[in-house]
């Protein structure tokens, strides 16, 4: 068996994985978040114009991973952009090769692979609660900017381009099963009733659970072949470690009943007054401190990756930097 076809099944088998362990998360929120049955509270209403805005951006997103499929088979690979569609799907899905998709790219294909997943992230989570900006981007991009920041810095003269095009593509589609669960809702329909669905919530939590932790596998193997796997450890960690940490302040400052409370008016996750009648972390059993809990969690995880991601040999500190290594994000 030759090592491209090695690599291929254990990423197989850690998606399916993590699939596994989504679904039973997906039925932990599902007896988390269950409405009881005696309350009278109002559904809440779906904006149809989102559902709408939804298939739009579901449209982009599929054209884009459809693009970068195929583009190396066909005349395709030679339009602008093709190149950096081709490496986020790459990315991806195999990620060991993320490295080797985005030597060569010209500038404009190497933008486009930073541009268009965090401009689809920031669409889908704006779509999601009707273009408030609010608790859930607020968070989102905090949490991104952290492990983003932390990883550049960590990984220092060399190439950011391929971490970006595994994360940039785990993204992209995980913001099409957003997208997905946001269009058949339907205009009209209740975007609770969703949820209160278990099938379909068990389903959505599942594969998008699956996607979430697939971006940080993703760019610990891209790293891999950069700084080795310990490093690359190390590097994501500290990359998470600094998002949940920042995250954490945030929720921690504001106060995690009204940062939950914002987030469920703006996603309807629950029918409308239950944040009212019984507060949301007294309803889900949240402890007053967790978001504090939270803040040393990840300053913990923080400076443990941090440690791991430190060249502790000589040849680790001597080790040349990639081909195509650069200084910062315009090379």
């Amino acid at each position: 068996m030759t090592m491209t076809a090695r690599r291929n099944i254990l990423a197989v088998v850690v998606f399916v994985l993590l699939v596994v362990l989504g679904a039973a998360v997906g039925i932990f929120v599902g007896d988390a978040v269950g409405v009881p049955a005696e309350l009278p509270l109002t559904v809440v209403e779906r904006d149809p114009a989102m559902a709408w805005v939804a298939r739009g951006l579901l449209v982009l997103a599929a054209l884009w991973i459809a693009i970068g499929a195929v583009a190396s088979r066909t005349s395709l690979v030679r339009r602008p952009g093709a190149a950096a569609a081709r490496a986020s799907w790459l990315g991806a899905t195999r990620p060991w090769r993320a490295r080797e998709s985005t030597l060569g790219m010209l500038p404009l294909d190497r933008w486009l692979l930073l541009i268009v997943p965090a401009a689809l992230l920031i669409a889908t989570r704006a779509a999601q609660s009707s273009f408030r900006w609010g608790a859930q981007l607020t968070l989102v991009l905090a949490a991104w900017i952290g492990f983003v920041v932390v990883v550049r810095l960590v990984i220092g003269r060399r190439s950011p381009w391929p971490v970006i095009a595994a994360v940039g593509g785990v993204v992209v589609l995980r913001c099409i099963v957003a997208l997905v669960a946001l269009s058949v809702d339907g205009p009209g329909g209740h975007w609770v009733s969703f949820w209160t669905d278990p099938p379909r919530s068990t389903v959505y939590i599942a594969i998008a659970f699956a996607l979430f932790v697939w971006a940080f596998v993703a760019a610990g193997w891209a790293l891999a072949a950069q700084i080795g796997r310990r490093r690359a450890t190390g590097t994501v960690l500290a990359g998470i470690g600094a998002a949940l940490l920042l995250a954490a302040v945030i929720v921690a400052s504001v106060g995690a009943q009204a940062m939950l409370a914002a987030w469920n008016d703006e996603l309807g996750l629950l029918p409308s007054g239950m944040a009212r009648i019984l507060g949301i972390t007294v309803y889900s059993e949240i402890p007053a401190a967790a978001a504090w809990w939270a803040v040393g969690s990840g300053l913990v995880v923080t400076v443990v990756g941090v440690l791991l991601a430190l060249p502790y040999r000589r040849r680790d500190r001597d080790a040349p930097a990639s081909p195509d290594a650069s200084v910062g994000l315009t090379n």
